[in-house]
């Protein structure tokens, strides 16, 4: 059971295959609005690279298996599980969680997500994405990909059921195209959100110009 007290944050679930744009996207999204950016996979890569991590984790990670439910959690609480007094109230966009439909229930004892974004590309596209980035990231690879993306295909269909309903939750975005283009089309997505204006109503906006200033030189993660 979480504390109440900390049943705090706003959380918005991020989702989509491995090169779907993701990171790139939540960070940009972050910087231009008034919310917060925890990426999984960032979180792990953190994890096993300390000298002391721990063996189970660092062999799931090295494997490109999902981490027992439980082990995520505990790591994921003290990032998520704040008050409002050390976040500002800034909503947080938890980037590549969930995996599974067990993790998404049973993370609820947070609260339920306010949003799922789901950032939609074809498997040929993240597959070439994933592999032809030069990052040096664990399980960058084709078969590591292919493995993810098996478990993707199977994974992630009953996550989207789930959220279906209340109508308006899960926005589904086509990032396709290139990061400026995948970028508008998110932006656009979530300017005719009422949950998202409601999260981000105090939020700045930055003009396009900007944001092809900041992607010139940026690829898809």
């Amino acid at each position: 059971m979480v504390p109440e007290a900390r049943r705090t944050r706003d959380l918005i679930f991020v989702i989509g295959a491995p090169g779907a744009g993701k990171g790139t996207l939540c960070k940009m999204l972050a910087e231009a609005n008034n919310v917060d950016h925890l990426s999984l996979g960032d979180l792990l890569r953190q994890t096993v690279s300390s000298p002391n991590a721990d063996q189970l984790i660092a062999g799931c990670i090295h494997r490109g298996e999902l981490l027992p439910t439980h082990i995520l959690h505990e790591l994921l609480y003290h990032r998520v599980a704040q008050p409002v007094s050390s976040t500002g109230g800034r909503p947080l966009l938890l980037d590549g969680f969930p995996r599974r439909l067990d993790q998404a229930r049973e993370f609820e004892a947070f609260g339920p997500p306010k949003l799922i974004l789901f950032f939609d590309c074809p498997e040929d596209l993240a597959r070439e994405r994933v592999v032809t980035r030069k990052l040096g990231r664990i399980g960058d690879t084709v078969e590591m990909f292919d493995k993810r993306y098996s478990e993707f295909r199977e994974s992630n269909p009953p996550i989207l059921s789930h959220y279906a309903r209340p109508e308006g939750r899960l926005i589904t975005i086509d990032t396709s195209g290139a990061t400026e283009e995948s970028y508008q089309k998110l932006q656009a997505a979530l300017g005719s959100s009422e949950k998202w204006a409601a999260l981000t109503s105090e939020a700045p906006k930055f003009p396009v110009e900007w944001i092809r200033e900041m992607t010139d030189d940026q690829a898809h993660s």
